[in-house]
């Protein structure tokens, strides 16, 4: 009886807790909206416009990526991929794509064509309805989406190899050797491209023939997608280590070391790199030389900066922190947000779980 009372207890502290961590707890919309409209006015916003894609019941978007003016999402299971526009939130259109038991990664595209994929094929989308083109084999068997640079579009197989998919021959150009099977997708570093695999060794490769530009390794798996800046590039390693490589060397500029493996995606701001640590809140890290500028219990991620500030996304809310000391400027409440993507003019989308897609102006 001790034990179940000790334990009651503690839940009730932990309960009261979060209710008092501005944004652990949420009440419900009054509005309908996935932001109360007074509370994207306190953040400096105003709603645009609101999109629902009625995702059904026991469904999800699988993934959420911004290419121009034009947001595609992946709804799984099923694959129904779908455009909407930026500017005024219309569905420019929606297909199935491939067979519904595979899983389609996040596209990239070009002027005039979208290109996804999934474990062994990519598909050729015309941009503007979402006519299927055509389809071609990988060389290798994929589990991410790949980069375009180019005409080509890298991938990195779960074997290891990466090869460079010419979009326009339908077929691989070139290969290159990793020791494991890469789990995140490559990233482009101007005519290169950057890849990390899952036995925790880099590459930097020219992008038109596939030349080794430099390779190192850390000392555990990497499985969170590297930052990249015209600086270099921001390493988050399983062995708990966050690593700054010189773009042109791949030599260490710095290493930042945490208690806990890192398993999600660092984010490069301005002047500082923000690491999300899993279950210990986040860090803000100068860029040029690692030292710490502050710390947050809050698991959180940062998705904007301007004017001093970093917007911060953080299950079930939305908070702006000064960019140096991470003082609380403004928190409010959401419903629940899948993804936060900035946008060019200071604005930001907001996308739900269930495909509802909101787009804040700012209010000047």
């Amino acid at each position: 009886m001790k034990m179940t009372y000790m334990v009651r207890s503690l839940l009730v502290l932990v309960l009261l807790a979060a209710v008092g961590c501005g944004g652990w707890s949420r009440r419900p919309s009054s509005s309908g909206l996935l932001i109360e409209p007074a509370d994207a006015a306190r953040l400096g916003y105003m709603v645009n416009w609101s999109t629902n894609l009625n995702v059904p019941r026991r469904h999800g978007l699988s993934s959420v990526t911004l290419l121009g003016d034009v947001l595609y999402t992946v709804e799984s299971p099923g694959n129904l991929v779908s455009a909407v526009s930026v500017r005024d939130g219309k569905l420019l259109w929606h297909r199935v794509i491939g067979e519904p038991t595979e899983a389609i990664y996040p596209p990239v595209r070009d002027d005039e064509r979208v290109y996804f994929n999934n474990d062994t094929l990519i598909f050729t989308l015309g941009a503007a309805h979402g006519d299927l083109i055509a389809s071609a084999d990988l060389a290798e068997v994929v589990e991410t989406g790949p980069v375009l640079i180019g005409r080509y579009a890298i991938f990195g197989g779960s074997n290891g190899t990466v090869f460079a998919h010419d979009l326009d021959a339908g077929y691989a150009k070139w290969s290159y050797q990793l020791s494991g099977g890469v789990v995140v997708p490559p990233v482009a570093s101007q005519q290169n491209v950057f890849l990390a695999d899952s036995k925790g060794v880099y590459a930097a490769l020219r992008a038109d023939s596939g030349e080794l530009i430099f390779r190192g390794r850390t000392f555990g798996p990497l499985t969170a997608e590297p930052a990249s800046t015209r600086g270099g590039f921001f390493v988050p390693s399983q062995d708990q280590s966050l690593y700054a490589l010189n773009r042109v060397t791949g030599k260490d500029t710095w290493v930042h070391r945490t208690a806990t493996p890192l398993t999600q995606a660092p984010a490069a701001l301005g002047q500082a790199v923000y690491l999300p640590l899993d279950g210990s809140g986040l860090v803000a890290l100068s860029a040029a030389d690692g030292e710490e500028r502050w710390t947050s219990e809050l698991p959180a991620q940062a998705v904007h900066a301007q004017d001093g500030q970093v917007l911060l996304h953080y299950p079930g809310g939305l908070r702006w922190v000064d960019e140096k000391t991470g003082r609380v400027i403004e928190d409010v409440q959401t419903m629940p947000l899948q993804k936060v993507i900035p946008l060019p003019n200071d604005g930001v989308l907001i996308v739900s779980p269930g495909g509802r897609i909101h787009r804040l102006n700012p209010k000047r």
